[in-house]
């Protein structure tokens, strides 16, 4: 094999692994049970608009830039406690309005 071509297999081989990195950390979708959770911890969420910026977010099509600071903030909270799911309670440690 040429150095062109192990350049070539190196870079893509970092890329997959960089992707592949992208979709494994990627937020889990929001669930009808993270909206129950904040209505139980006594938060004013009244819909999926508590944290998104759409009003029926797609779990397959789920972009970033569709959540509000609120939603960008449990996210964080998500890599912060490295756990798998996100928990609607943690709204109530949220540092931004209620």
């Amino acid at each position: 094999m040429t150095d062109s071509k192990r350049v070539t297999v190196a870079a893509v081989s970092v890329a997959s692994g960089a992707l592949i990195s992208l979709l494994a950390a990627a937020p889990v979708g929001a669930t009808p049970q993270m909206l129950s959770q904040a209505k139980a911890a006594g938060l004013p969420a009244k819909n999926c608009q508590y944290c998104h910026t759409v009003a029926m977010p797609k779990k397959e099509g789920f972009k970033p830039d569709e959540l509000n600071e609120r939603g960008k903030w449990l996210v964080d909270e998500k890599g912060k406690q490295n756990t798998k799911d996100i928990k609607g309670d943690w709204l109530k440690n949220y540092p931004g309005a209620k």
